[in-house]
Formats: structure tokens, sequence, C-alpha cells
């Protein structure tokens, strides 16, 4: 536990007060402004990052400012897809081509190469609920990006520095804001279609816009919109790439896209196909070598699995967003708004597609807890069992249906508030409450273990001919499934922020607030689990809640002309770990008006998420050697893998350091370098399940009464610590002309210098940047765009560059290849506003139609690319008309 509630509790104390009693001070010094006829101040706002207004839009710390009209000219269709294209994600986080975990069909970012977990998501500034379902072996919980509608956002500001000083835990890497219109008056209708050159994933867009009111002359305005978004799923058979499933001609690659278990007997460790008399193989199998899939001798009845494996899921979203502010009074507002979304995708689960009985499936004993061993035989009086006695089998049964998910989502954020002015001060109370509630149904590809025994010892499945099986056999094997998950998220804040008193140098602002939330996430297994009813269950249980309270301050001092040193603190109080607080200290020089040095250093926390420290389970199936087995010592046993929370986790700490350089010798040239660094210590992971064993402590390794392994148990714990460090380059040139039009340069660079931490507890320091030792992160990662405006006419290119990376993931695949290639992609857009109000466009996405580049590794579900980096859509069109009134 951090203990230094008492030191955040101070802090935050003494600067509060000075605010409060300087209250009057300020009521006194505008009174005496207004009197003398004092012209008004220059225009100020609150940047990500800070609650201190300012006149600079350059703050102490990198903002990276995607703005609406650079939204609108993107080919990025969602929220998503713009903020996983941007530099500095440079990996390792969920996206939507990743369907084989919890989390499928959700979408996240992870600025810095840190999980999702690590990067804080808001709305207008304020937190959202987080997604049903974690990702990564439930430690990764996160705002799904999906569930926000691109179509009333304003601007996206990318705050690319450590921020839990200003808004807690999970601000490590950095904090993306989504901000919405303000005071929006009129209506725009929109509506768009594309398609892929490669045919597939079509997709549909409609949206409109209206605003209402102006709050300055008529005192409230209203802003509704509504967005419908619709995908068609993609699977592999579908592209080129991955439509044979053979990779034979590539290093490293086999059949990876085939099963070798269709139908077949293992006998003496060959392989055996499952034939009828007339020498065939059930319907939908191929006979075929067994030894170019698993190396295995022997023939099998294979399946191509590609036309059963989805590479990006289809998707139905609809979304509107409701805000409102009306004045109630010379110097007081009161505001509300409303988000919904409502998501249903649907993908073919990755790894099983159909039901497959072998050797090592499990189900859960329903008394125990435990996971007990499913076996994979054919009894001797099957009359599909030509041998005479028991043998194993693998065999995939087509008839239970495939494996198909559909995850429902439906998630809100309800919030109102009131703000206003104290004299020169500005104060803001609000209350919310939001949820995301998740729902995932398996439609087949489970089988009723009891069931499934009975029709194999009788022979009422026809495994010759499945589709002469009774209806009745089947419907009694197969499974469907629904699995549950709710996240909630209530909460309410207080702030005020103003000026303290004047310095030779200028004014001192200030900031300070309060704020209390709670959050809930609960998780079930679908009750056949439960019941010891599946085969192969998928174990993901979480049921955690807290109460968080926070206060917090910051300060601007001008030092001297030009120089500001801006210092905040934070205190939160969690009912689960106990207290943190997080200090941050900027500077922010200006000694030209062309030239800014900034520069700041933090110190954070990430609080351990629900799934991490309350009561969770995960169960996994694997082996292990067993030094202690009382058969054979050393041998390899199949225990059933526990993971689950532990309530005496600490949180994790960071140190965060930047510095960086401004130049703008005009409006129309920036040029910055900033440099970042981002030490990590006390980390949460789990153990290795070998080192476990070999410890062979009780309270982790279940045996029974003669000693044979059953379980292991293996806590989330603070185990080791991470160092990343980079450079992000960025620029912006705006030439205008008289004749050719306004010609606009702009790009962003984020280079990893380094990206460290043990790949054992307690080991040496291993630099992942540049490789796939882990999740692949590219050095290199950049975002370059030129637009033209002439005219009625506006078309630009958009270029993505990902670097290449040095083959690590394993010693077979760093044996064929040394290095994966690097990608480069090409979007154009055109755009002609010819008519009043009309804007007709076309997009094309990945004018070259490069494909993901090959890994040896094949990190894909049976697919030869990173999943986390790219996807196979291809060369992309779209087309649409945006009317404005």
């Amino acid at each position: 536990m951090i203990k230094s509630s008492s030191l955040a509790a101070a802090v935050s104390a003494v600067l509060a007060t000075a605010s409060f009693a300087s209250l009057a001070q300020a009521q006194s010094t505008a009174a005496n402004a207004a009197a003398s006829g004092d012209s008004a101040p220059l225009a100020t706002v609150v940047v990500t990052g800070s609650n201190i207004r300012r006149t600079e839009a350059e703050g102490p710390s990198p903002v990276q400012v995607i703005g609406r009209e650079e939204l609108e000219k993107s080919s990025k269709m969602t929220v998503a897809d713009v903020l996983r294209s941007i530099s500095a994600n440079t990996g390792n986080a969920t996206n939507e081509t990743s369907n084989s975990g919890w989390a499928a069909g959700s979408a996240g970012i992870g600025l810095r190469g840190l999980s999702q977990k690590n990067t804080l998501v808001l709305l207008n500034g304020r937190r959202l609920a987080n997604y049903g379902f974690p990702s990564g072996g439930l430690s990764d919980t996160f705002v799904n990006l999906n569930a926000l509608p691109m179509v009333a956002v304003e601007r996206i500001e990318v705050l690319k520095d450590g921020a839990s000083a200003v808004y807690g835990s999970d601000a490590v890497a950095g904090v993306v804001n989504i901000i919405t219109r303000p005071n929006f008056e009129g209506l725009e209708l929109g509506g768009s279609a594309g398609v892929s050159d490669e045919g597939g994933l079509e997709t549909q867009r409609g949206r409109v816009v209206a605003g209402f009111g102006d709050l300055h002359s008529d005192g409230w305005n209203v802003l509704a919109s509504f967005e419908a978004y619709k995908r068609d799923r993609l699977d592999q058979d579908e592209r080129a790439l991955t439509r044979s499933g053979i990779y034979s001609d590539q290093p490293g690659g086999t059949w990876n896209g085939w099963s070798p278990k269709g139908a077949r007997f293992l006998i003496n460790g060959a392989s055996v196909p499952m034939l009828d008399d007339n020498g065939n193989c059930p319907a939908g199998m191929v006979l075929t070598a067994s030894a170019p899939i698993d190396g295995r001798a022997g023939d099998t009845c294979a399946i191509n699995l590609v036309p059963f494996t989805t590479l990006i899921p289809s998707t139905e979203r609809y979304q509107g967003y409701l805000n409102g502010t009306v004045r109630l009074g010379e110097n007081l507002e009161g505001f509300g708004e409303v988000i919904y979304s409502r998501i249903r995708g649907s993908a073919i689960f990755g790894s099983s597609p159909y039901f497959t009985l072998e050797s090592g499936r499990f189900a859960l004993n329903a008394d125990t807890g435990l996971a007990e061993g499913v076996p994979a035989i054919l009894p001797a009086g099957n009359p599909y069992n030509p041998y005479g006695r028991d043998v194993s089998l693998e065999y995939t049964f087509f008839d239970l249906g495939q494996t198909v998910k559909t995850n429902r989502s439906e998630a809100y954020r309800v919030l109102g508030g009131l703000r206003g002015q104290l004299s020169d001060w500005d104060w803001e109370v609000s209350a919310f409450s939001a949820r995301s509630k998740e729902t995932e149904i398996v439609e087949g590809g489970f089988a009723n273990r009891w069931t499934l025994f009975d029709a194999l010892a009788d022979g009422t499945y026809d495994l010759h001919n499945p589709s002469a099986t009774p209806q009745s056999v089947i419907d009694s094997i197969a499974l469907r499934t629904l699995r549950p998950a709710d996240s909630r998220l209530h909460g309410a804040d207080a702030k005020i922020s103003g000026e303290l008193f004047d310095l030779p140098a200028g004014s001192v602002g200030f900031a300070a607030g309060v704020e209390w939330r709670k959050e809930s996430l609960v998780s079930r297994n679908p009750w056949q689990i439960d019941a010891g009813l599946q085969i192969r269950p998928a174990i993901a249980a979480v049921d955690g809640e807290r109460d968080v309270w926070a206060t917090y301050a910051e300060v601007n001092v001008p030092l001297v002309e030009g120089l500001e040193l801006q210092l905040a603190g934070r205190g939160d109080h969690y009912s689960d770990f106990g207290d943190a607080f997080s200090p941050k200290a900027s500077l922010r020089w200006q000694p030209l008006d062309s030239l800014l040095f900034r520069a700041a250093v933090s110190r954070g926390f990430r609080a351990p998420s629900l799934s991490e420290n309350s009561a969770s389970t995960n169960i996994s199936y694997g082996s292990v050697l067993d030094p202690y087995d009382p058969d054979l010592p050393n041998s390899r046993q199949s225990p059933t893998n526990f993971t689950v929370g532990n309530p005496s986790l600490e949180p994790e700490r960071i140190r965060s350091y930047n510095a960086g350089i401004v130049f703008s010798p005009s409006r129309e040239t920036s040029v910055s370098v900033d440099w970042y660094q981002i030490k990590l210590d006390n980390l949460i992971g789990t153990n290795n399940t070998t080192a476990i064993v070999n410890r062979n402590d009780p309270a982790d390794v279940i045996r029974d009464s003669r000693g044979k392994l059953l379980a292991i148990y293996n806590r989330f714990q603070n185990l080791t610590e991470l160092e990343t460090s980079g450079l992000d380059f960025e620029l912006r040139q705006v030439w205008r002309t008289d004749v050719a039009g306004d010609f606009t340069l702009s790009g962003v660079l984020t280079h990893v210098l380094e990206y460290s931490r043990p790949q054992t507890v307690g080991g040496p320091m291993v630099d992942y940047a540049g490789n796939n030792r882990g999740p692949s992160l590219p050095k290199n990662k950049a975002t370059t765009s030129l637009n033209w405006q002439y005219g009625d006419f506006n078309t630009g290119v958009t270029w993505f560059h990902t670097a290449g990376y040095d083959q690590l993931a394993n010693t077979t695949a760093a044996a064929v290849q040394s290095r994966v290639d690097g990608y480069e992609q090409f979007d154009f857009n055109v755009a002609w506003s010819g008519f009043e109000g009309l804007t007709l466009y076309t997009k094309i996405e990945n004018v070259f139609d490069e494909m993901p580049p090959y890994d040896a590794s094949f990190p894909g579900v049976r697919a030869p690319y990173d999943f986390s980096q790219y996807d196979s859509r291809g060369r992309y069109y779209q087309v649409g008309a945006e009317y404005r009134f």
C-alpha cells in the first residue's frame, strides 16, 4: 500500500484553502476592474492534461489534436480506427480482428506500447464505464472505443504524457479525450457506403446531427445526433493471402490453415483416417497426408478451416448523443448529456470453429469445481470402431454447428451538472451514471459430454455419415451458451479554477477539485459450464466493486516573463487497496514568440483492475512437468490452471519524464520534438506455472491423497518492472496561394528507443522494442498527410508507415526469418462542395492494396500476420454525401 494519504490530504488542503481564501480578493479585484473599464481578457481554453485555463494552445505537456476537419477527410470511419492509426499507438491493444478472447468485437487503445489498461479514455473530460469483458486473460479492463460515435465529435485530444496527478489511475501512458461539438446550430445529414476491391466487408453508414438555440443570444442550446453503422463479416476464404490455408512456399509455413483432426484414429502414434466402406472421409473432409499439417505419419481426414475463420467480425451499431446547456442566471448554467450505444457483432470463434473431440479436453466437475479430463476414446462396441478395442479418436462434429459468437453490447452515460462564475473564479459540479452491459451468445460448436458419451457408446451418432444421425441425438449433444457481463460506473465531482494573485511576470493560475466514483464489474459463466456439461469450457468469472475518493489541485506560477512552473498533486483513496498520491511538476519556457521549451516529471499509479484484485477466476488448460509425481517423477501432467484475483495487490507505480521543443516561426509553420520515458514498477502479472509446481506450496499446488497433481493456483501478483522511452516528431506546414489554393502538410512520427522488461521474474531486463518477443512492437510508426484545398474541391493523401521488426517470437520462426517487413499504406480522399450545403466525397483506403507483412511465427489465428497491427481489408472504396442546412 502507498502510505501517503496524510501527505495527499495535506497538500490538497493547503492548496484548496489558498484558493477559497482568495475568492474575496478576486471579487474585489474584478469589481475594480469592471469599474475602471479595463478591456476583456483573451479567450482561454482548457487543454487535456490540466484544469487551468490558459490562452496558449501549447501547454507544458505534448497534446496531439485531431480536429473535426481532419476527421471528416480521414478514410477512417470510426473513433477506434482513427485512434488506432496514430503513431503513439505502437501496439499491444485489442482490436476487432482479435476474435478469440473474451473481448471479441471490441477495440481499445494502448499508447506507448503499453496495454490499453494504461491509457485513460475520457468523453468531455470525464470517465466512461469499462467494457464488461476484460481482455488479456482478465487483466486488461478498458473503454470500448466502438461504443463512441464519430458524428458528434468536435476534436480528439491525445495527451502523450502521464497524467495521474490530474486524472488519477490508468493515465499512465497518456489520455485520450473525445470532445463533442459546443453550441452547435443547424442540421446535418450524411450517408456513405463502402466495399473492398477484393470483395466482402461491405459497409453502410447514416448520420444526422441537429443543433438548436444559441447559448449566447437565446440562453440555451441542444445538440442531438444519431449514427447507424453496418459492416459485413470478412472470413479468411475471401482473401487471396489466406484463402488456401497452405503456406508451404513461405519460410516456416506449413498447412497452417488446416486441421488434421477431422476424423482419424491414433494407432501407436500414427494417424489412421476414419473411412467408410467406399474409402471416403465424412462429408466436408479431405483425405490427405497428415505430415504436412502436424508431422504425424499416415493419412488423415483433414479440414480446411479457412472458410470457418473470421478475419473481421460483422457489426451493427446504433449510437445516439444528446447534449444540452441552459443559462439559469447571469453567471450560472445547467448542462447535461446522454450517450447511448447498442452494438451487435458476430464472428466465428477463432481458435475452435467446430467442436473437436481430442486428447487434452476437460470439463468442470460440478461438485469440486476442478477440471477433469474428458477421454477422447471410441469404445470397442461402437459400430464404427474396426479394432474391437477402445482406441484414441480425433473427430470434428460438423453437425453440432459452427462456434458463431454473437456479442451484444449496450452502453450509456447520463450526466448532469451546474457551472458558473463567482467573480473571476469558474466552478463546476456534476454527477453521472455509466454502464456497459454485454452478452456473449455462442450458437453451436459446444458439446454436452454426457450425451456425447452415450452416443459414442451406443453408436447412435453416425461417424461415417453424420447427416444420417437422428436430429434428436444431435439436439441432445449440442449446447448453446450465454455469458453475461455488467460494468457500472457512478460518480460525482466538483472543481474550481481561477487566478490566486498577480506576480510581476503574470497571474498565478489555480485549479482544485474533489471526485467520487463507484466502480463495479460482474461477469458470469454460462450455466452449462458450472453444471459440468460443456467440454473445453472457457471460464472467466469476475465479481468486484469499490469506491474511489480523490482530491486534487494545480497551480501555474509565472516565474519570469515567458517561464512558467506548473505543479499538480492528487490524492486518491480506494476502498480496496488504500491510498495513492500523484505529484507532477512541469516547466514551460517561451523565450521567443516562435520558440517553446517544455519539460515535465511526474509520479503516478495504476490501480489493480477489478478483475485482478476481486473475486475473479480464469481457468485454462495445459501441461507441466511435475518433479513430484508419485508414479513417474518429472513426467508431464495436465492439471487445471486457475488464475485468481488477489485482494492484497498493491498499485503499479509509475515515474514519467517528458522534454520537448516547439518551433513555430509563423501561424503556418510548426515543428515539435518531444522525448518521453516511462518507468513502471510493481507490475501486476502471474507467475510461471513450472516455478509454482517446483516450489510445491500446498496453498498453490493441489494434489490428491497419493500426491497426484490436480490443480495449480496462480494469483495475480506485483512481480516485475518495465521501462520504455522514445521520441515524438510532429510537423505542420500550410502554404496559401492566390491562384492554386491552399496546401497543408502534416506529419507525426513516433520512434521507440527502448521497451525493456524481464522475461522471467527477477531476471535481467530485455529489450522488446523493434521485435516480437512479446506482441510485435515496431520501433517507428508515422502518419503523414498532404491536403489541397482549391475552390470547391478538397483532396488529400495520407501515408501510414509501420516499420518492420526483428523475428524473435521463437527459435523455430527465427531460424527461417530474420526480420518481418515494414508496411506502407496510402489513403486518398477527394470532396466537392459546389452546391450550397452539399458535399460529395469519395475515399480510397489502401490505394496500392498493400497486404500485411508475412510473419513466420503466425501470430494471427491461422494467419501469417499480426492481428494487433494489421488487417486484410485490402483496397477499400467509400462514397458518401453530406448536406448542411
